[in-house]
């Protein structure tokens, strides 16, 4: 024991010497060449493998996007919610929902596609600058993403990917959403909150579906417009008499997509230039709307255009918002300023419209919004009365079939709402405004038919001799037709 000893003293002693010959420089090559040979012995024995996300970007680049988009993710997370990590919640301004945070120096677990990952957050405090009011926040926050090396060909980038996603999705969801109506070349903002949804629209059966998919389909088909060389827009035409609730489908639709709604008003649009700088302004994931586009304002079309130019008023015509102008506005080279955006039209007499602003790639899914059904009544007495089925279900099936005019929903949806708290009454009086009319026409010996609203005056007027003669009839008839343009 005591040569042992003896020949340990002796080899540190030879080490200590050995250092004041060694050069600090070379003596400071080799512990960090002993340091790093000794860190890779032991990853090679560790399964693992850690990426660190930090909140500021190398080269003083600013603020890392992916440390924010890994916040909001993993305050998303339901494990978070069960986990006795500790959090931290907050709102932010015109947020529309409490959000959650990890707390400093926590772990929370994920999976995906069946691998378990784990994040940690960790927060440093800088040795230097830490009390110099000068020097900003000192602390050094990072994200930690470990998970076992096997599962790096899952991981990456798929994961990161699939993280910043679910990110952009929450934020989208979570944030306030406006408004925007033109004014002088400009958008002016409120805030939107119309509570109309899909489930509270009386659509035809499988209509909502129809369009819902469609949306689906728009929403995850960035690679696929762009691999065919189509800008990523879509294009809606709502088309019907006023009543039948065009405005609450615009609303649902936007709601639906988490999108913001450019409400844009041609009467207020001077000229083509100023048309394609409201575009311009407009942002990605919106919904652009013109209402009423058959009636809203008199597009001079290409052919109206050559005559004038023969009459010697080009000038004039240069100023004026043309057809030309609208067509690309909806497809130009314009329209690709932005992406994820969709146009809605609307227009309660489809057969004004040029058919040049109908054809596919302008208008690509035309949806008509008719009279009242018998399917999209029962969606209603669900929503209005709570009831899903009723004795006069099967008398206001039969009726509603044998009717000429058909009732729009806006009129149902106001007896419903006058009667919410008595079922049977409600129910009977609109089985009375469509016996009443029926038995009307019948007695004026009128061949039962569907109106067209396209007749305009001739059956405002008829409609009107008749509404004179039966008082009940009078208040709910401004909704079953119209004269003349109406808003939704």
């Amino acid at each position: 024991m005591e040569v042992l000893m003896s020949k340990l003293f002796n080899l540190m002693g030879a080490f200590a010497l050995l250092q004041t010959l060694i050069p600090p420089a070379l003596r400071q090559y080799i512990d960090r060449g002993l340091s790093m040979l000794w860190e890779r012995l032991f990853r090679c024995g560790d399964s693992f493998m850690e990426i660190q996300v930090d909140e500021k970007a190398a080269g003083n680049r600013g603020l890392n996007e992916l440390y924010r988009q890994v916040g909001v993710y993993v305050g998303s997370l339901r494990s978070a919610l069960n986990t006795q990590a500790r959090l931290k919640a907050y709102r932010w301004v015109d947020a529309a929902a409490i959000s959650f945070s990890l707390h400093d120096n926590e772990s929370i677990d994920d999976s995906f596609d069946g691998v378990h990952v784990s994040w940690t957050h960790s927060v440093m405090e800088k040795e230097n600058g830490g009390n110099n009011p000068y020097c900003g926040d000192s602390a050094q926050r990072s994200f930690t993403l470990r998970f076992l090396k096997r599962d790096r060909e899952i991981i990456l980038p798929a994961y990161l990917d699939h993280v910043s996603k679910v990110s952009a999705d929450i934020e989208r969801k979570s944030s306030q959403r406006f408004l925007y109506t033109n004014n002088y070349g400009n958008w002016e903002e409120a805030s939107f909150s119309h509570p109309s949804t899909f489930d509270s629209l009386a659509l035809d059966s499988g209509m909502a579906e129809r369009i819902k998919a469609d949306l689906d389909a728009f929403s995850n088909g960035k690679t696929f417009y762009h691999t065919n060389g189509r800008a990523w827009k879509r294009g809606y035409l709502l088309y019907g008499p006023p009543g039948t609730g065009k405005s609450s489908l615009i609303a649902a639709i936007a709601n639906y997509m988490q999108f913001d709604v450019y409400d844009l008003e041609l009467t207020k649009v001077s000229d083509n230039a100023e048309l394609k700088s409201l575009l311009i302004q407009t942002t990605a994931k919106s919904v652009i709307v013109v209402e009423d586009i058959d009636c809203s304002v008199k597009l001079s079309n290409r052919d109206e255009a050559d005559e004038d130019s023969k009459e010697g008023t080009d000038s004039q015509q240069s100023s004026k918002l043309t057809l030309s102008g609208l067509l690309n506005f909806v497809d130009g080279l314009w329209s690709c300023c932005g992406e994820e955006r969709i146009f809605i039209f609307t227009t309660n007499f489809k057969e004004r419209i040029d058919p040049a602003l109908l054809r596919p790639g302008r208008m690509d899914m035309h949806i008509l919004l008719s009279y009242c059904t018998f399917h999209a009544f029962k969606k209603m007495a669900n929503n209005y009365l709570g009831i899903q089925d009723h004795p006069k279900f099967l008398g206001l099936q039969e009726t509603m079939t044998k009717s000429s005019v058909q009732v729009t929903p806006a009129a149902i949806a106001e007896i419903l709402i006058r009667n919410q708290d008595c079922p049977d009454v409600a129910l009977s009086e609109v089985l009375a405004a469509f016996q009443t009319h029926v038995d009307n026409v019948d007695d004026e010996n009128i061949p039962t038919k569907h109106v067209d609203p396209t007749v305009g005056d001739e059956t405002a007027s008829k409609v009107s001799h008749r509404k004179s003669k039966i008082p009940y009839l009078g208040r709910v008839m401004p909704f079953f037709c119209s004269k003349g343009k109406h808003q939704d």
